[in-house]
Parts: C-alpha cells; structure tokens; sequence
C-alpha cells in the first residue's frame, strides 16, 4: 500500500488544512454507502434501518448525542437499496448544517421509548413503523435488516407486513474493506492517541490516581475533535492482572507498572485501539516486569509477522505466538480483531479456542485490524498490556500506532 495514506508527519495529527486536504469526507461517505448497498443485494434485502450509533454514523457521517443514544435511540436512518438515505431526528431534524450529502431527506422522529413518549409509545411505535413500511415499499420489496430494536418496534414492523432480519453481518461485512479516506482518519485517530499516551507518559508520577491517568486519554481525544472513549481500561500495579478491571481511585505507587487501552473514537468516528504499558518512576523496572513486557512484545511482534492478505484466520491463528502454560488462563480473548469506527468483525481466536469460537474467512487487502496482547500470569501478579493496529496490504501490513515500545520494561 502506498505509505501516502498516512498523515505527513508520521504520529501527529492532520492539522485541520491537512485534514481537508487529506480526506474527501464527500468521497468516504459515497464509499461507504456503496458497501452498505452491496451487502443489501448479497442478503436480499431492499432496506436498512438502524438504532445503532455507530452503524448510524458509518451510513450518514452524521453523529448527534451519541453516548444519550446509545440508551435512548432519539434518531434512526434508514438506508435503501438504491438511492439516498433517510434520517430521522427527534430535535431539529431539518438542520441545513448537519445534512450530509448522502442523506436524500430529513424527517422528524415519532420517539417511541417510554421517555418521552411515556404511554404513547405504543402509538408513536406504529407511527414510525408505517413510515418504515412506505419507505421500503418504494424500493419494491418487505425484507428489512434491523440493527438494534425495542420488541415494541420489531412488533409493529412485523405487523405492517416487514419481513424483519438481522443486520449484524449485514453491517460488519460491510465495514469491513476500508477505503484510502478511512485508513487517513484511522492513522489520524491513532496519532490523537500517540500525543495522549506521550502526555500520559510525562505526567504519570506517585499518587496520581488511575482516575486521574486516564482523563489525560479523554482529555486530549477530545481537544483534537474525538468523540469518546469506549472503556476505562486503565489499571496500575496488582490491578492489571487479570486485565479488563476499569480505572478506580488507586494511586499509583512507585515501580508500579501501569496498563491501558485507548479505546478511542478519534476524530469523524474512527477509532484509536491501541494499548501500552508504563512503568511509574522514580523506580526502575525490575526483572520480573521486565520478563512479563518482553514476552508481550514477542507475542505482538511474532503475530505482525504473520500478516498478509490471503493468510486465512485458522492459519493465522494456528501459526500464532505460543503461549506460556503460565499465562493462558488469563489470555485476551482474542490474538486479533477488526477495527474501524469501533471493534469489528473479524475476532480471531487463539488455537486453544479455535474449536469453539474459530470461524471461516481471511486476512483481505485494506482491511484494518488490532494484534492483541495480554501477558499476566494465573498465579498473580502485575501484567502486561498491548496492541498494535495495522493496515493489511498484500505483502505484510502498515502499522497505524507507531508508538514505541517502553525502553526502561524492555530492557537491554
């Protein structure tokens, strides 16, 4: 792939000039409603409704209340077959400055959750299943893929005589392959993440609380137009290991290492899955936390390796790093996911999971994906935590999270 995808200076961030220059938002979206139209055809069906924020976001570029409509969907697109999209807004649904090109028509939304709509909601929910049912009549057909629904909703489609199916795999093969303008606002995304973590880096001293830590990761995603963070997984010391506990109120003590995932949805929705292991001074590594970095760095560094178009998922995962007897119990679940405006499909399992979680496919060119790892023994003990994310190309991949390795816990 050509190394021009990525922004100009390798780890900083488009300024906004570069930004416009860099990426044809107009063009990623077109692209992107393209796929999703494609995929319509493969699972016959003439229309796509979605609930869901970040699927909403990949069909329209549009992103209101995200995390209040996570919980409370105040808004719905529906994409057709052919042709352009439809929107539906609860507050203000007619704004000029927030219809994207791809959008053919705006219209209010007849909120059906019980707040607001308290015992309209039946009522509200039939409203905006006729609309619904109109909209796909017009593009000749009853088979609808839904995202994420209320069963008062799946109800009242199927009763307007919707025939109702998943949009899961719909979506995710979709999103799947990444144009150019995709993998700029990846790169850009984890170069948001590159100056977060070297900030994180320079401020984390004893008696800083892991609270504290990680709003330094919110904090710059934000200045820099990111949108959230999808987790807290930020844990120091005894905390890490076994990994996924979120951050708490723990200060953080000398020689403590500390352990983070980014997890962030940068700049335009696209996400930041990177993670990285510190060690908090003044005190230096000692050889137990220097064993557990290596060995995560051999784990990344031997899995990269294997990275190529065409490789398929059980040959990748069959060939993988071999995992110490001692640290399996508390593996990541996976050695490797997609990722794009969020985690995705793929999730490609470990040999030991292969038989039950391990499923058909391969690596294709432009998709992009995070190597995972997560070194901390059954016994106890800290851990160590990290991930690279990469952009498949035919001969190997290009790595999208240059940032280094930490010099003090690998050791000479």
């Amino acid at each position: 792939m050509n190394t021009t995808i990525l922004p100009f200076r390798a780890g900083e961030p488009f300024t906004p000039e570069e930004a416009g220059a860099a990426i044809d938002v107009g063009r990623m979206l077109h692209y992107r409603l393209a796929r999703l139209q494609n995929a319509m055809v493969d699972e016959d069906c003439c229309g796509l409704l979605l609930l869901g924020v970040h699927n909403k976001r990949y069909a329209t570029g549009m992103l209101r209340s995200g995390i209040y409509n996570a919980h409370k969907p105040s808004s719905a697109v529906f994409v057709p077959a052919s042709g352009l999209n439809t929107i539906f807004d609860w507050i203000h649904p007619d704004n000029p400055h927030e219809t994207p090109e791809t959008t053919g028509e705006l219209r209010p939304m007849p909120v059906f959750a019980y707040f607001p709509a308290g015992e309209l909601n039946t009522s509200m929910v039939a409203s905006f299943a006729g609309e619904i049912a109109d909209l796909a009549q017009a593009q000749g057909g009853e088979r609808v893929a839904l995202d994420i629904a209320d069963p008062l909703l799946v109800h009242a489609l199927v009763a307007r005589g919707l025939d109702i199916v998943s949009a899961d795999r719909l979506m995710e093969m979709a999103t799947l392959i990444k144009s150019d303008d995709e993998i700029r606002c990846l790169a850009n995304a984890c170069a948001v993440a590159a100056i977060a973590m070297e900030k994180l880096r320079e401020a984390l001293n004893p008696g800083m609380t892991e609270y504290e830590a990680w709003s330094i990761l919110q904090q710059t995603n934000t200045a820099f137009g990111g949108e959230w963070l999808e987790y807290r997984y930020l844990a120091s010391g005894p905390r890490i290991n076994p990994w996924e506990q979120e951050a708490s109120n723990r200060a953080i003590e000398s020689g403590d290492m500390v352990a983070f995932d980014c997890g962030m949805i940068g700049p335009l929705g696209y996400s930041a899955d990177v993670s990285r292991t510190f060690l908090c001074g003044p005190a230096s590594a000692t050889p137990a936390q220097r064993r557990l970095y290596r060995l995560a760095v051999d784990n990344i560094e031997h899995n990269l390796d294997l990275v190529r178009a065409g490789v398929s998922f059980e040959a990748f995962s069959k060939a993988c790093w071999p995992y110490p007897e001692e640290f399996l119990k508390h593996r990541y679940p996976v050695m490797a996911h997609g990722i794009g405006m969020g985690d995705e499909w793929p999730g490609i399992p470990w040999p030991i999971d292969w038989e039950t979680h391990g499923t058909d496919g391969e690596l294709e060119e432009n998709m992009v994906i995070c190597i995972e790892s997560f070194i901390g023994s059954e016994h106890g003990g800290e851990g160590v935590k990290l991930e690279q994310q990469v952009v498949v190309t035919r001969d190997g991949y290009e790595l999208l999270s240059p940032f280094p390795w930490d010099d003090g816990l690998l050791g000479p």
